[in-house]
């Protein structure tokens, strides 16, 4: 494979989506991360509109906890993203090693969080957070990455189709899980909270054998007890992780603040407890009209079914 301008010297990820090269940037003799979309997808004009629109998206995005793109382009058939090369790895090799020391786990989060207020106040929603997407530099710095299912907040734009859940199962907000189309920031904060959970403990609060099953947990489950040990953390985790958005942070800034605060060894404050939960979760278990089980169900199915096939954009 020939893209003008670039030394391909090897490959470092692949995916279904695309593959990633380390290589070299001609006209400034510097290292690059080169992601290339999968030539079979890159046949279809909406996938092309989407790689496309992730390098713009990060492009407009300038924030010392955000992977830097540095080009994108179109060779042939061939769509191309030039990206920072990071060379720390990614946290979920962290996290496959063992659980993360609370301060470390808060310190990530808390540049995540900053780099989410950021996009949020850029109106940009990341919509995959998730440890794969974050990368480290070589100083430690945690950065950031794939935008690739970034969507302006308001624009109305649906590359994915109508009714078309993005994201990964696992890190899914209950709203993005019932694949409502109006997500805001809180949404990427309820990820993040997954993300520090995973962190802490080594494993995800939600789990079951089938997507629908685990969508079906973000939408009506209790949030898991930490252990004794990081009991003092619980009430952040309620708050990042709680079912109704309103009864979340409210934006990065309150999440940062409540960090600082745990990091200095001030107990977080619990969110206040809702007089009842929305209609949507309180009838998840409700029948349709047809008697067939629930509605709920089925719709989630459809969206985690859009997940599996869009989520992860490598």
């Amino acid at each position: 494979m020939n893209i003008p301008g670039y030394r391909i010297e090897k490959e470092i990820a692949h995916g279904g989506m695309a593959t990633v090269y380390l290589a070299v940037q001609e006209s400034l003799d510097r290292p690059v991360a080169l992601k290339v979309m999968a030539p079979a997808l890159a046949a279809d004009r909406s996938f092309g509109e989407r790689f496309l629109k992730e390098a713009r998206t990060v492009a407009r995005l300038n924030h010392p906890n955000i992977l830097a793109v540095y080009d994108v382009g179109v060779s042939g058939h061939h769509y191309y993203l030039a990206m920072e090369l990071v060379p720390g790895g990614d946290l979920k090799q962290r996290i496959r090693q063992e659980a993360l020391p609370p301060q470390d786990a808060l310190a990530i989060a808390r540049q995540m969080a900053l780099a989410l207020g950021y996009a949020h106040e850029e109106g940009f929603v990341h919509r995959d957070v998730k440890p794969e997407n974050i990368l480290f530099r070589k100083d430690g710095t945690a950065v950031l990455s794939d935008f690739g299912i970034a969507k302006a907040v308001g624009s109305g734009t649906k590359m994915t189709g109508t009714g078309m859940s993005i994201g990964t199962p696992h890190y899914m907000s209950p709203e993005q899980a019932q694949g409502l189309s109006s997500l805001d920031g809180r949404s990427d904060l309820y990820s993040l909270g997954v993300v520090l959970h995973e962190m802490l403990t080594g494993q995800v609060p939600f789990d079951a054998d089938n997507t629908v099953g685990i969508a079906m947990q973000h939408v009506q489950a209790p949030v898991p007890r930490l252990p004794q040990s990081l009991g003092k953390l619980q009430p952040l985790l309620e708050r990042l992780l709680a079912k109704d958005p309103e009864q979340r942070y409210q934006n990065a800034g309150e999440l940062v603040q409540a960090i600082d605060d745990a990091l200095a060894g001030k107990l977080p404050v619990s969110a206040p407890k809702p007089a009842a939960q929305k209609t949507q979760v309180l009838k998840a278990e409700e029948p349709t009209p047809s008697g067939k089980g629930s509605g709920l169900k089925w719709a989630l199915g459809g969206a985690l079914l859009a997940a599996v096939l869009v989520g992860g954009f490598l």
